[in-house]
């Protein structure tokens, strides 16, 4: 992301929206590795032949994925027991390579260094509701499947009831994940509050998504900015505890699967946005979505971000 510079840990032993098993489950600085052969289960996702073909020599002489994720629910759920990792992107991803006729390895990793994991090709891909930012598509190029958007998660009966404008965050401590867009976003509040003459902004960031939703738990802070999907499935897990509330001037964002750039790049973008289509067609990746993110999030067609990298 939710949304990545780049950092979101790690091995947080449970479900990270539960706020209940937060505070004992996580763990940073591990990694887990997870291999799987289909598509999620139940999934009935096949082998596209002429998909398959379009996919790179170097890859498909491979045959698996090396794709890093971190922990970020619902994109990205860690199993309590230390299952296979679930989510949204995690079934989004096996379908796709099922397409393709490949299998995937995950690799959940430190959100933070995934970007210089892809330049130094360390994984195949990345995936965990990555937002596809300008900055971002200067180093690694996206294949889209989904548009997301930043709201603020706040305590049940908190003082703070909107945030219609940028301002009314004036006077407040915010978190947000490190390395993350939603900490670039409200670090862009600093200005803006000593512009407009109101009480400065604090913004305090974590190294995983944790670590933000115990900081805003424990009263460390007043708020935390992240994905809306992210906060919505917090509260799903954790009843009557937080409100959400809308961020109508924070920008919307396209989502996807992040590639690093090596001579196969381009075609290799060009296997995925095919496969990607193909499930947005067929329905599955609506199923997907239907399924981990309450149906919402779904584009139209699957684009190659920056357009010049395809």
């Amino acid at each position: 992301m939710k949304r990545l510079r780049e950092s979101r840990p790690l091995r947080l032993g449970a479900i990270i929206g539960s706020i209940a098993l937060l505070g004992s489950t996580a763990a940073c600085g591990s990694s887990a590795d997870t291999t799987s052969s289909t598509a999620a289960a139940g999934s009935s996702t096949k082998k596209v032949d002429s998909i398959a073909a379009l996919v790179p020599k170097s890859i498909a002489d491979k045959g698996t994925l090396t794709i890093a994720a971190a922990t970020y629910p619902p994109a990205v759920i860690e199993s309590a027991t230390g299952g296979d990792p679930t989510g949204w992107d995690i079934s989004n991803v096996q379908q796709i390579a099922a397409v393709m006729g490949l299998k995937v390895k995950i690799k959940i990793v430190p959100f933070n260094g995934i970007i210089a994991g892809l330049q130094a090709a360390r994984y195949d891909g990345a995936t965990g509701e990555i937002y596809a930012t300008d900055e971002r598509t200067e180093t690694v190029t996206f294949v889209t499947n989904h548009e997301s958007s930043d709201a603020l998660m706040v305590p049940a009966g908190s003082k703070i009831t909107s945030a219609g404008s940028e301002t009314d965050l004036c006077g407040h401590t915010v978190a947000a994940l490190l390395g993350s867009a939603e900490a670039k976003l409200a670090s862009g509040l600093v200005g803006k509050c000593k512009s407009a003459g109101k009480d400065p902004i604090t913004v305090k960031t974590f190294d995983s998504q944790a670590s933000v939703n115990l900081a805003l738990r424990g009263g460390r802070v007043e708020a935390a900015v992240s994905s809306a999907s992210q906060i919505a499935y917090v509260m799903s897990q954790a009843k009557n505890q937080f409100s959400l509330i809308d961020l109508p001037w924070a920008p919307s964002y396209k989502t996807g699967l992040v590639l690093g750039r090596n001579a196969d790049t381009a075609k290799f973008a060009k296997a995925i946005q095919a496969a990607t289509d193909h499930l947005i067609e067929n329905g599955e990746l609506q199923k997907t979505l239907d399924e981990f993110n309450a149906g919402k999030g779904l584009i139209k067609k699957a684009e190659i971000l920056p357009a010049s990298a395809g």
